[in-house]
């Protein structure tokens, strides 16, 4: 199938007086193998519009909805386009004007998305690799925020994982994607409705922003570690952000 690169869509990051997930940890979390990839879970990964709107963060949503779905054994079902566009537009205003992550995050905690709402969330020390891998390999995804640079787009459609090559680009436009699993060489993750990965070199120099997301489904069926974090002073510093 040909890979079309769609929009971007991801505002600036947004700093928040937030401890990373590692500081709400009561014990270590599980050491991830060296490589490992939660995307094969998942049969396909819709554009969500994507590559008609700058809605990559709400993409990303459905996206990581699908794979927390698949790792409690159910199957998440697509809402539908149409329910993609009137959930972007609620959040924009009515406008095209992409969406910035944490945001997002919050109005998925509070509102809920799709029907569905997470227990909580927690910023990951993007420079961290350890700590990346363990919150992806604990968690099954990662809601992650790029600063694109032009190539990106010819990358993607060549079926290559985002690399440098040459001198880095100057970045034109955040984007939202969904890591699924880390290796040696880097990060595998989806974005515009297709599976992708990147060096490790390309992240350092274009990564922004790095969430873990714990869904209520997880609380709910005792699912992964949930309890090996300080989940209720998590939520309560998280209300206080609200």
């Amino acid at each position: 199938m040909e890979r079309v690169a769609g929009k971007r869509g991801k505002q600036a990051a947004e700093q928040v007086a937030l401890g990373t997930l590692s500081h709400y940890a009561n014990t270590n979390f599980p050491v991830p193998p060296k490589a490992f990839d939660y995307s094969t879970e998942v049969k396909s990964y819709p554009m969500a519009l994507n590559d008609q709107l700058g809605d990559c963060t709400i993409a990303g949503v459905i996206h990581m909805l699908q794979l927390a779905y698949a790792e409690v054994g159910e199957i998440f079902q697509y809402p539908g386009d149409q329910a993609v566009r009137d959930t972007y537009l609620s959040l924009t205003g009515g406008a095209d004007a992409g969406l910035v992550e944490h945001q997002v995050l919050q109005t998925w905690m509070h509102d809920g998305l799709f029907g569905n709402k997470i227990a909580a969330y927690a910023p990951i020390n993007i420079q961290n690799r350890q700590e990346m891998a363990a919150a992806c390999f604990a968690f099954g995804s990662l809601y992650l925020g790029v600063e694109m640079p032009p190539n990106a787009e010819t990358q993607f459609e060549s079926n290559q994982p985002w690399h440098i090559d040459g001198t880095p680009e100057k970045p034109t436009g955040g984007h939202c994607i969904v890591a699924t699993g880390v290796n040696n060489l880097g990060i595998d993750h989806i974005t515009w409705g297709a599976t992708e990965s990147m060096t490790w070199d390309w992240w350092a120099t274009y990564g922004s922003e790095a969430w873990v997301v714990i869904p209520e489904i997880f609380v709910e069926a005792d699912h992964g570690p949930v309890w090996d974090i300080d989940i209720l002073t998590l939520q309560k510093d998280l209300e206080n952000l609200h």
